[in-house]
């Protein structure tokens, strides 16, 4: 069977008074029924980007070209925003910013039953629904919350909200952008349980995007690292952990605080300056922060290579990754 998204050359240019910025370069994936794939990297990596473009939401300026298949339909994303609209109306999102996300002066009732009237359902089933599912998230007395505007619900609430919003058309795909931003550890660890456990009961498959490798770990099978809007590494979550692929991505983990390490330690960090969007590459973008380069490097940008089963990375001397530089 085919998988539920298929992403082939995916690239997304933003025209800027700079010059064109790269956000993302040839990124080609999967993402089968069911399953939930982590998709990493740093600020300015391409990640957020990616997922936009897959649902027609990037910037009006950005020009965009690719494949998508979604739920057994093929895209060319290259005919504009409204190409994307299967991939959009498929799937749920959840974004890392719920109060923007709001409307601030729609009641949180309305916009929710408005994500199913559209689709043919009376005010009445809709607001019924929006109920059921709002408890079903684990929003206390879900009525009098219909009746609230997001500025009087907690951060942790509006983000079950969202979740509410995406799970009312019965997502095939969950795609949730750093869903847990700007919430306490406490609510954080809430939202991430639920949003696993909803994943578990409807058999959704899940682009989970963040920064947060640890609760990547705990949530996803697979991971996909992004730099420099190139997809990196494409690698099942223990071979991540255990012999990552990738230079940078090695570097991602060794950049992860322990809780067994010693206080006096200071924390490790990736040397170097992150990749410029701006530029184009001739070689790989990772070169210049990389322990393990060499003239192989220089030469021209690395493609995807198979590493084993289920495992690809886009480096020249991957059988060096996790070994001292000679």
């Amino acid at each position: 069977m085919a998988p539920l998204l298929q992403v082939r050359d995916l690239r997304v240019t933003l025209p800027t008074a700079r010059g064109d910025v790269h956000a993302v370069r040839e990124a080609s994936f999967a993402i089968e029924a069911g399953e939930r794939v982590a998709v990493l990297g740093e600020s300015g990596s391409g990640k957020t980007m990616t997922a936009l473009s897959l649902l027609g939401l990037q910037p009006p300026t950005a020009r965009v070209s690719g494949e998508v298949g979604f739920a057994g339909r093929r895209i060319d994303l290259a005919a504009g925003p409204d190409a994307a609209r299967p991939v959009l109306e498929g799937a749920g999102v959840v974004f890392q910013d719920s109060s923007s996300s709001l409307n601030p002066i729609v009641r949180v009732g309305t916009q929710l039953a408005e994500r199913l009237t559209l689709r043919g359902w009376s005010d009445r089933a809709a607001r019924a629904e929006a109920v059921r599912v709002l408890r079903h998230v684990g929003v206390p007395d879900a009525e009098a919350r219909m009746a609230a505007y997001p500025h009087q619900l907690s951060g942790g609430m509006r983000q079950r909200v969202m979740i509410t919003m995406a799970l009312l058309a019965k997502p095939a795909l969950l795609i949730a952008d750093e869903p847990t931003t700007a919430l306490d550890t406490t609510v954080q660890a809430q939202v991430i349980d639920l949003i696993r456990a909803v994943q578990a009961e409807t058999g959704m498959g899940l682009m989970l995007i963040t920064h947060d490798l640890a609760m990547a770990a705990e949530v996803c099978d697979r991971a996909i690292v992004m730099y420099a809007g190139y997809v990196v590494e494409d690698v099942p979550m223990p071979v991540l952990l255990r012999r990552p692929g990738h230079p940078y991505s090695e570097a991602l983990l060794g950049a992860m605080p322990r809780l067994d390490g010693s206080r006096d330690v200071p924390l490790a960090s990736i040397e170097g300056d992150p990749a410029s969007a701006l530029d184009r590459y001739a070689s790989c973008p990772f070169l210049p922060r990389c322990r393990y380069a060499d003239a192989d490097c220089g030469v021209r940008v690395p493609a995807m290579a198979a590493l084993g089963e289920g495992h690809q990375a886009r480096c020249v001397r991957p059988d060096h990754v996790g070994r001292e530089a000679a």
